[in-house]
């Protein structure tokens, strides 16, 4: 992740997701649907949304709907908070499980461009809405003593697994959603700085090929099939095949990103800033039929009729200085 915006990622999230008031008072009052249906827990309702809770669980849990604006449910465990109070931690966020909230494009856009620690897209709507699930980045399990500690680990443990495991799934399902994520690797964010910030001028090549440049030409469709349903993950040195691979070169971001199809058969994508390290990541994708190879030769070949359209030039021979992808010293 870009270390310089980690701390400031972590300190939105938690200003957005922070469970309310859980520290200084007793637990909110949500509402509960009539739609709760036996064996299957019970559905709580905030701002038109529902969330499913198992009824083994329920009175473990503290249920807050009336977290900041942009969050509509915030779930922390019970005793944690109970126990903070005793101690006289009223603002510490203890026993906080995860929290539910959602964006506009605009809002989703200007998160992807940063690190988004303690954040997960996890959906879409029909009205243009994305839905985030807020987590912690560290451990809020609090009880009075050591031996309550390990009394009540395997409680911990369980509300955890299910608000990490069932809750995603859950929620889309019961409001009817439509299932999405985002990477927010190093990747994802040259990505969606990309397409999301201020326009600017790239140039994409094939195989260490002069490269074409594009001031006009939107990367948007292209860049979002790499950016929607990926996950971006480093990886150990992989050989790629010979002469097969696409270069982007973006400018503003200091970086080129070269797209290849290793020997054996998997995405990767190499990192390369001028003088330092390049990085290897492996790129896999909610759809299994997706090859980044692909996506890189449709734009590049898009591209090239874009320039034979409009008769601008097509080449920068400055952009390939930095020469052909060298082999990773991660």
């Amino acid at each position: 992740m870009k270390s310089g915006k980690i701390m400031a990622a972590l300190l939105a999230a938690a200003v957005l997701a922070a469970p309310g008031n859980f520290a200084l008072a007793e637990e909110a009052t949500p509402a509960v649907s009539a739609e709760t249906e036996a064996g299957q827990g019970r559905l709580y309702e905030s701002q038109g949304l529902k969330l499913r809770i198992p009824e083994e669980y329920d009175e473990l849990l503290l249920k807050d709907t009336t977290a900041p604006e942009g969050s509509f449910f915030a779930v922390s465990e019970k005793a944690s908070v109970e126990a903070a109070q005793k101690a006289g931690e009223t603002e510490s966020g203890a026993g906080w499980i995860f929290s539910l909230g959602r964006l506009t494009a605009e809002q989703l856009h200007e998160k992807l461009r940063h690190d988004m620690s303690g954040a997960e897209l996890i959906a879409k709507d029909s009205e243009g809405g994305y839905y985030i699930y807020y987590h912690p980045t560290d451990v809020r399990y609090v009880r009075e003593s050591q031996e309550d500690m390990v009394r009540d680990q395997r409680q911990w443990t369980k509300l955890n697994a299910w608000g990490w495991d069932y809750v995603h799934g859950d929620f889309i399902k019961d409001n009817g959603l439509t299932p999405v994520t985002a990477d927010n690797s190093n990747i994802g964010i040259y990505l969606a700085n990309f397409i999301y910030g201020q326009p600017e001028a790239y140039t994409l090549g094939k195989n260490g090929e002069a490269p074409s440049t594009a001031d006009g030409f939107s990367p948007l469709p292209y860049v979002e099939k790499l950016l929607y349903g990926a996950s971006y993950r480093s990886a150990k040195d992989i050989q790629m095949r010979k002469f097969k691979y696409y270069t982007l070169v973006l400018p503003r971001e200091g970086v080129r990103l070269d797209f290849f199809t290793g020997k054996d058969g998997e995405n990767y994508v190499q990192e390369v800033h001028e003088g330092w390290t390049n990085y290897l990541y492996h790129a896999t994708y909610q759809d299994k039929s997706l090859k980044a190879y692909n996506v890189m030769a449709k734009w590049l070949e898009d591209l090239k009729a874009y320039h034979e359209k409009t008769g601008t030039a097509a080449t920068l021979e400055a952009a390939s200085a930095w020469g052909e992808p060298k082999k990773n010293k991660k």
